[in-house]
């Protein structure tokens, strides 16, 4: 059985002769954009307001990542697997390797953040910038030296595995939405189906 993919048709669109790739498991939130050149892979999803733009280089969300509320993600940006960009995060020309996370309201331009590193909330992470794996990056906009530690057991807060069971149950609201209006359609009379193009 397919699974349908809860989304809004205007949110995800092409960019001149590029469609974006959205695997049947990937999930794209009401409200989200995926524009371009974008590839989701399976289980990826893309949260309420979010905003994936490939319209210069292409973007790849890899298997299970997470691009929660409000983030944006332009430019040439890789995730591995499980990765998570946070809520109101701003993400730009950078890799983020397996189970990395860029934190809340943090940005990210022209970085390359590690496997399992953890960027945290409101850090920005200036061009150039290499996380190591398994570290915790912190760091602010007033050019304060970056502080850079073990990552720990931190990522047991992480796990981008927690979101799947959300993903069904909007899937499943969607079907049910779907299915409500499909029998209030079927009981209109012919004449007023056509009238409303049905």
């Amino acid at each position: 059985m397919s699974r349908p993919r809860a989304r809004t048709a205007a949110g995800v669109i092409p960019y001149g002769q590029h469609r974006p790739r959205v695997a049947p498991s990937a999930f794209v939130a009401p409200g989200a954009w995926v524009i371009g050149r974008v590839t989701l892979e399976q289980d990826a999803s893309v949260w309420f307001g979010a905003v994936v733009r490939a319209d210069m280089d292409p973007i790849v969300i890899g298997p299970g990542s997470i691009v929660e509320d409000n983030a944006v993600v332009h430019g040439r940006v890789t995730t591995g697997r499980g990765a998570i960009v946070a809520h109101g995060a701003v993400v730009q020309d950078c890799s983020l390797g397996d189970r990395a996370v860029l934190g809340a309201n943090s940005v990210a331009f022209n970085a390359t953040i590690g496997e399992g590193a953890i960027v945290t909330i409101g850090s920005v992470v200036y061009p150039g910038t290499v996380i190591p794996p398994f570290t915790v990056f912190r760091n602010g906009a007033g050019g304060n030296h970056p502080s850079i530690q073990p990552v720990g057991d931190r990522l047991k807060k992480w796990d981008a595995g927690s979101y799947r069971a959300l993903i069904e149950v909007y899937r499943q609201t969607a079907l049910d939405q779907r299915a409500r209006a499909d029998r209030r359609s079927a009981r209109r009379p012919r004449s007023a189906r056509k009238a409303a193009g049905g």
